[in-house]
């Protein structure tokens, strides 16, 4: 035998995540960043934080400076925070505390189509999962989800809202409903949720077993790479054991703390994106033969009259490149398109337009 027979076979499917590379004059509408840099009084601040940082010493080990900014941004208990590097590694804590079920294996449900982490991510740590399709409107298919939360009694249960990749709110009494039915952990991912005003955190102690995920990614500070879940006391107190020690460096948690102390100007900078990604999508709807779907994120996804890849690669070919979702399925033949700048979201209608024609 070698280490190759050991290793759990699902993850000989999975693929590596990648980005495209970056060359000058590229126009990035593919990872859903914020467009807009940290503004110069800003950047001052980070600069003398930055100076402040211990780089010889380990930052603290749970996070709590940073525990508690979170705490009061969302108006909970730092006791109910769990800080991660990105939303990301909190869906891992959860999946891994949550692996092996009372009777084996564990299972993970969610909507489809979805972030492809909670798939991925399960499968490797050796979890079922349970895919549920969305309707045709994009919005969770309450019956039927509840459905399969009866019959297989999922450990976690994991809905985005807005959703990536379409974009939209699910339906706020729907979640609620499926939350109070189900006997397991639910978990509203809302990574996207600053751009539509609309959360569940008040759910959050009302629910049993109700958690939220946010993230400081979409907002201006993918580089930092910071997470949180927000939950039950209890909960909270379980998962930190999985957590890893020193999860979040002194930088990130130093320059994340920093920001959030001046809520003002991130609200204006959120701002800024939702009216971009309105105004993006009313020069997309004006595109002929595109199908625009409409978005509460900081995204706009879009059906193509042409074959996705080639949609993709002629916007490449001019200097535009945005993400290609195009798979057999309801995902067929579209794009997703981050907001921009106003220049970015000009310069990707005009390459649409013609690469279209």
């Amino acid at each position: 035998m070698t280490w190759k027979d050991h290793l759990q076979q699902a993850i000989l499917g999975l693929e590596v995540y990648r980005t495209f590379p970056y060359r000058p004059g590229l126009v990035r509408l593919d990872a859903n960043e914020s467009p807009f840099p940290l503004d110069e009084a800003d950047r001052d601040t980070l600069a003398h934080e930055l100076g402040r940082v211990d780089i010889h010493r380990y930052p603290e080990v749970a996070g709590r400076p940073l525990r508690e900014a979170m705490a009061r941004r969302f108006h909970v208990s730092p006791d109910q925070v769990l800080v991660g590097n990105g939303s990301d590694e909190m869906i891992s804590v959860l999946l891994t505390a949550f692996a092996q079920g009372p009777a084996g294996r564990g299972k993970v449900l969610f909507p489809v189509p979805t972030f492809g982490t909670y798939e991925a991510a399960a499968l490797a740590r050796g979890l079922e999962p349970v895919k549920v399709p969305l309707d045709g409107g994009w919005q969770v298919d309450e019956a039927r989800t509840l459905d399969a939360m009866v019959r297989e009694r999922p450990a976690l249960a994991f809905f985005p809202s807005p959703n990536n990749p379409t974009g939209n709110r699910f339906d706020a009494g729907t979640l609620q409903r499926l939350a109070e039915a189900t006997s397991g952990l639910f978990v509203a991912d809302e990574a996207y949720a600053d751009f539509c005003g609309v959360s569940q955190v008040s759910l959050v102690g009302e629910i049993d077993g109700f958690c939220v995920l946010r993230s400081l990614s979409k907002i201006g500070l993918a580089a930092l790479r910071v997470g949180a879940l927000i939950g039950p006391q209890d909960l909270v107190a379980q998962l930190d054991k999985v957590r890893l020690p020193f999860n979040v460096n002194a930088v990130s948690m130093a320059l994340a703390c920093a920001i959030l102390e001046n809520p003002g100007r991130l609200e204006d900078r959120i701002r800024r994106v939702a009216a971009s990604r309105r105004s993006l999508a009313e020069g997309l709807a004006a595109i002929p033969g595109l199908t625009v779907f409409p978005s509460d994120a900081n995204f706009v996804l879009v059906r193509t009259p042409i074959d996705g890849q080639r949609a993709w690669e002629r916007l490449l070919e001019r200097g535009v490149l945005v993400r290609n979702l195009s798979r057999p399925g309801p995902l067929r033949n579209c794009l997703r398109i981050t907001a921009g700048t106003s220049e970015e979201n000009e310069r990707c209608l005009q390459a649409l337009r013609a690469a279209l024609a």
